[in-house]
């Protein structure tokens, strides 16, 4: 978490530079030495400790320094700010918080500039010590590689159950069809995967399989070495040693070779022979660039099989093919898995059965954690009574024994980049079983400064990569995807997220506050990130910890009272947070303590009522999410506009935005909201003009929504043309409650020639107009419902959706369509629902090239014909990657 605290810092130094940032007492110099400092020397060697031989006892202890070091000038500069800005009614004398906090902000800068001297001289003492030493971590002398390496230890005999593992006949299958293919090349088969699925049992099964045996010279099989135990010359000293023992007898003339040497010895030894090399448990690339060049290509049929928990590692070892990827077990073979490991040599009882299958469900189809949960019940009387009790808390149960899992899963986190740490511990502030918005995920992590900013890229996109390299290497599951590809929803593993929670706890970085928590326990830790699983609000409410940055309320069942939320904000003693988000508490006022915050990035509540012209206060705040229950929408206020820092807007029932220059403002310029990208909501068409639009010129999404009542307010509401000031524009989603003549789209280029996704409802366009859409350079996904267009014929121009995806018509159906394969050259989804009108669905729709499915779902009986012909016609062509899925309403 030293990372994370470093480049906190470093974009709060850079923010207090901008020159609408809120006033501070440093000067311009001492804020440019606090940046040359710590990035010149401690964001460098945080960087770069990972890759690099250091001793990692040092590196730790140093590392710990170096985090409460940039802690403790990061509060000084948060605690100056809020001195020098907040209201003059605050007393330090009535509020210990900010006695605290002033405290803090009064030392000399003389003071802080001591503390970071030793700190930076212990930097530089370790690179002057690795330039004099080269290294400070012995490569191991002894040439005989661990038991671990031995093939004998890791492969099963007929007697061993520890490694069973069910649900992979399929796996089998295809693996050993991947061995025994007809390219003679030899060929890397990767096997990734989440830490403990079962990866190195799969790969034991088929190195053991009768049909390998006989079908290679010869087999070898070694575990790599970790590379955070030794340097990179004693890891690939014992990977070659390990292959050669397989093949041979250790000698004495092997202590005299150096590395290459032993590497052209094993490349000798395999030259001329059809051989099955494992390499167990890879994590980094240089061990294969480094091995790959021992491992001769005779053309003779010789295979590799890599596993490993990156998928990086597995494209980069073999970029043209896709790796097997281990899923997790399905219900009915995880309740094999732990009935085979409780009752090895009969059948479970049938009283234990019913409860067996709940206790399995509950360990989300991962093999580690039915072993583990399998140890635990071993220990207990097989009765109903006792397996009862687990069914109802498997995950706290399994939490006591940490060290059945924590240590394979802890290498997952070791391995990660610094800057990946901090963003994959954040996610177990969220509930167990909880599906993660990713919008949210990211918009957090945007607000805890966890993403370091890359030119010529959004944060956002930023985060996007963040989140996909924690997928990547097995730490995250994606839940939902959207049409185009991104990631929706995502959740974690109940022991990764264990694991995650104990690491963050012992960072002093994150803390979940159970139910029946004690207040003076969370008061002793007092963590910078806190998130509230308990419906006690006292637990942390009643005491003084001014210098967390992150408050999340996840576990309210019900409302609470109006004055019990305004007093539980009133005590509230975090006065420097960045992140709030108590949106489960309604309010019927919006609770004006919040104005006061201003380090807030992040702020979710729920209010019946209106925001506060006060709220412009919030300088700094990039993400605002109100849920209400006001059926009208909210009313933005003006002063809206006087905050520069806003990324984000979501608000439950839809808002309305006032005219930028209804205040007579003279510099216009000072109004836009250049880094507002998402409006999460619902607009009124009225809040559609070129007045408010200019102001939006980042606005990547957007969601229009009138009624005939909008229509009657403003009739120049109507009209979509002042879409044309949305340039970055990049979703669009219009719904129109009354049909009217004046609905029209922009003509030509003054659509946003950015857009992705569109969909339309309500509108009645003629079909003529779709040409307009159809020159869009960049959409990808059109979702016409509701009689968005209305006609009889839709004639498809050419050269047009260029690079369409997806296409849903749903009861916005012509009665003729005529369209070729060229007309949508990159589709890959047609979804026609309720399309009752629709006579065929044109027979070139199933030539084309990237088509993967066809739906129907509720159309009429000419639409289905039409699909079973399609489909019909692309399996006599051999073409059988067309799907057709057909369903009625009640399916």
């Amino acid at each position: 978490m030293a990372y994370a605290a470093v480049i906190l810092l470093m974009r709060n130094l850079e923010e207090i530079l901008l020159p609408d940032s809120y006033p501070i007492h440093l000067k311009k110099d001492q804020i440019e030495y606090l940046q040359k400092e710590f990035s010149l020397f401690l964001k460098l060697f945080l960087k770069d400790s990972q890759e690099s031989e250091y001793d990692l006892e040092v590196v730790e202890k140093l590392e710990i320094k170096i985090r409460d070091l940039a802690h403790k000038v990061t509060d000084f500069i948060d605690a100056q700010l809020y001195i020098c800005n907040a209201r003059p009614a605050l007393l330090p004398e009535r509020d210990l918080g900010l006695k605290k906090i002033s405290l803090i902000s009064h030392q000399s800068f003389t003071q802080i500039v001591d503390e970071i001297k030793p700190v930076k001289l212990e930097v530089v003492q370790l690179f002057e010590n690795m330039k004099s030493d080269g290294k400070t971590i012995p490569a191991p002398q002894d040439l005989t590689p661990s038991s671990s390496n031995s093939p004998q230890d890791l492969t099963p005999s007929s007697s061993n159950t520890e490694n069973k593992l069910v649900g992979i006949d399929t796996d089998i299958e295809e693996l050993l069809e991947r061995l025994s293919g007809p390219s003679l090349h030899r060929l890397v088969i990767p096997i990734v995967g989440m830490g403990g699925i079962g990866k190195t049992t799969l790969a034991e099964r088929i190195y053991n399989h009768e049909y390998v045996i006989y079908y290679f010279h010869i087999r070898a099989w070694i575990t790599i070495p970790l590379a955070h135990t030794m340097t990179l010359a004693g890891r690939t000293r014992e990977m070659f040693v390990g292959l050669l023992k397989c093949f041979t007898s250790i000698t004495d003339d092997f202590h005299k070779m150096n590395n290459e040497n032993l590497g052209i010895k094993l490349y000798k030894t395999l030259k001329g022979m059809k051989y099955l090399v494992v390499l167990d448990d890879m994590w980094q690339n240089q061990d294969w660039d480094i091995l790959k060049i021992f491992l001769p290509d005779d053309k003779n049929g010789s295979r590799i099989i890599l596993t490993s928990r990156l998928r990086n590692v597995c494209v980069h070892v073999n970029p043209k093919s896709s790796p097997h990827c281990m899923h997790f077990l399905k219900a009915a073979d995880s309740w094999e898995l732990l009935e085979s490991k409780l009752f090895p040599k009969e059948r479970c009882p049938r009283e234990l059965i019913e409860i067996g299958k709940r206790i399995a469900v509950k360990c989300q189809g991962l093999p580690l954690a039915i072993v583990v949960v399998a140890g635990i019940l071993n220990n207990m009387d097989k009765t109903s009574e006792s397996w009862t009790k687990i069914a109802g808390s498997v995950e706290s149960i399994v939490a006591n024994y940490p060290e059945c899992y924590i240590n394979i899963l802890a290498l997952s986190y070791n391995y990660l980049p610094n800057s990946l740490k901090a963003c994959f511990l954040y996610v177990g502030a969220f509930p167990r079983e909880y599906e993660i918005p990713v919008s949210r995920l990211i918009w957090l992590w945007i607000a805890e400064g966890f993403i370091l900013p890359v030119s010529g890229k959004l944060l956002e996109d930023v985060a996007d990569d963040y989140l996909e390299d924690l997928v990547n290497r097995n730490l995250i599951i994606v839940g939902k995807r959207r049409s185009n590809g991104k990631i929706k929803t995502c959740h974690i593993h109940d022991l990764l997220r264990d694991m995650s929670l104990r690491e963050a706890q012992k960072e002093n970085f994150l803390h979940v506050i159970k139910p029946y928590a004690p207040s003076s326990l969370v008061k002793a830790i007092a963590p910078r990130h806190i998130s509230l699983h308990s419906n006690n609000l006292h637990t942390v409410s009643m005491h003084s910890m001014p210098l967390t940055r992150t408050y999340m309320c996840y576990s309210m069942k019900q409302n609470l009272a109006d004055l019990f939320l305004l007093e539980f904000m009133d005590q509230m003693d975090f006065k420097l947070l960045r992140v709030l988000d108590i949106e489960l508490l309604l309010s019927n006022h919006f609770p004006i303590v919040i104005v006061d915050l201003i380090h807030l990035r992040y702020l979710a509540l729920a209010i019946n009522c209106e925001l506060p012209r006060s709220i412009f206060k919030l300088q700094n705040l990039q993400t605002l999410i109100v849920d209400h229950i006001w059926e009208g929408g909210q009313y933005l206020p003006w002063e809206i506009w006087k905050m520069p820092q806003l990324r984000h807007i979501r608000l439950k029932m839809g808002c309305y935005f006032p005219h930028p220059y209804s205040r007579g403002v003279e510099d216009k310029g000072q109004l836009v909201l250049k880094n507002l990208h998402t409006l999460s909501t619902i607009i009124g068409p009225v809040s559609c003009s070129i007045q408010v639009f200019s102001c939006l010129p980042g606005l990547r999404k957007l969601k229009i929504f009138a009624t005939e009542s909008d229509s009657q307010t403003d009739r120049s509401s109507n009209s979509l043309t002042n879409l044309v000031c949305l340039n970055q524009l990049e979703t669009l989603k219009c719904s129109f409650l009354y049909r009217s003549r004046e609905h029209q789209l922009p003509r030509g280029h003054n659509f946003p020639a950015n857009l992705k996704k569109l969909a339309l409802s309500g509108s009645y366009l003629p079909w003529e107009d779709m040409a307009t859409l159809a020159v869009l350079p960049k959409l990808e996904v059109l979702k016409l419902t509701s009689f968005a267009f209305d006609g009889d014929k839709w004639t498809t121009v050419e050269d047009g959706f260029v690079e369409l995806k997806i296409l849903l018509l749903e009861n916005s159906d012509p009665k003729i369509w005529v369209a070729d394969d060229f007309h949508f050259p990159k589709l890959q989804q047609l979804i026609l629902r309720e399309c009752h009108r629709l006579t065929e669905i044109p027979e070139g729709i199933g030539n084309i090239l990237t088509l993967q499915m066809i739906e129907v779902q509720d159309c009429s009986f000419c639409v289905i014909q039409s699909a079973r012909k399609i489909h019909e016609q692309q399996q006599m062509l051999g073409n059988f990657e067309v799907g057709v899925r057909i369903t009625s309403a009640g399916n």
